[in-house]
């Protein structure tokens, strides 16, 4: 249920923005991973606090999805869908292979010559009659509870999350009624990559990350958008704990190297079954 959590939180987050400016973003997974690399520095190499290093994480990451939006998403907005999404991918795969492989290379040069991104919270399980509950994991759940409930709030009753609920379901005629699709992409990928970035300093509590994950984490990202439905939050929270369970007892019961294969089988039956998601409407 914890990685089913962080794995709903991501992709609800690269759902949203898929659905409201059609703009696949590959370097998803990467950010997530960047999150996880600066959370480390911080805590582990200049002594902060997790609080500290989380609220680090979340302005650095603000910054960024104002830049990703005035960089790789403002520019393409007035193109049809389909140049939107062709571009997008070419765009943000070039970016995604340039951060890993930055990342990978200096964080190896400067900070550790085995690059992995991992934290640890010195504090008590905690027993409930007779269960062990990793206070770490219930820590993450908590953290992905909080998370979907803010993106549930702000979708429902702000006059941003109303205008990206037009824009997804129905792009041209929210653009007659006067929506304006820059401020909402500039507000969508501001979120968006800062919770994602976040996302990456929990996960890391519990299975830690190398620089070259982040395109695996983006196609997790996607399998779960892919069973949910796209721009459906029920549909992500639904996806990403069906994955986290599947992931976990698939690794407990034949072993980790099989969770990919699991992941995959998953997404071929959603395809040729219910290609419109376990809660997505046919469009």
């Amino acid at each position: 249920m914890t990685l089913g959590g962080v794995y709903a939180l991501i992709a609800f987050t690269l759902s949203v923005a898929l659905a409201t400016t059609h703009v696949l973003n590959v370097a998803h997974g990467t950010l997530m991973v960047l999150g996880a690399a600066l959370a480390t520095l911080l805590t582990r190499f200049m002594g902060l606090s997790l609080p500290l290093s989380v609220l680090g994480v979340a302005g650095c990451f603000a910054l960024m999805g104002l830049l990703f939006d005035a960089v790789f998403v403002r520019p393409i907005l007035h193109k049809s869908r389909e140049t939107i999404l062709i571009t997008s991918i070419v765009a943000t795969f070039g970016l995604a292979l340039a951060m890993e492989t930055l990342l990978g290379f200096y964080w190896a040069r400067w900070v550790d010559p085995e690059p992995s991104f991992s934290l640890s919270l010195p504090a008590p399980h905690i027993e409930v009659r007779g269960i062990v509950l990793s206070t770490q994991r219930l820590l993450i759940f908590a953290y992905a509870v909080v998370a979907i409930g803010v993106f549930h709030l702000v979708l429902k009753h702000t006059p941003v999350g109303k205008a990206a609920r037009a824009l997804a379901q129905d792009y041209e005629g929210a653009l007659i009624v006067g929506v304006n699709p820059r401020a909402v992409s500039r507000a969508i990928y501001t979120l968006g990559v800062s919770f994602t970035a976040i996302s990456g300093a929990f996960y890391v509590l519990t299975v830690p990350l190398d620089p070259y994950q982040g395109i695996w984490l983006t196609l997790v990202a996607l399998i779960v958008v892919v069973i949910g439905g796209v721009g459906s939050l029920p549909g992500a929270l639904l996806g990403g704990l069906l994955l986290g369970m599947i992931q976990a007892l698939t690794v407990f019961f034949v072993g980790s190297g099989w969770s990919p294969i699991m992941f995959l089988l998953v997404l071929f039956l959603i395809l040729v079954f219910r290609p419109q998601g376990l809660l997505g409407g046919r469009r």
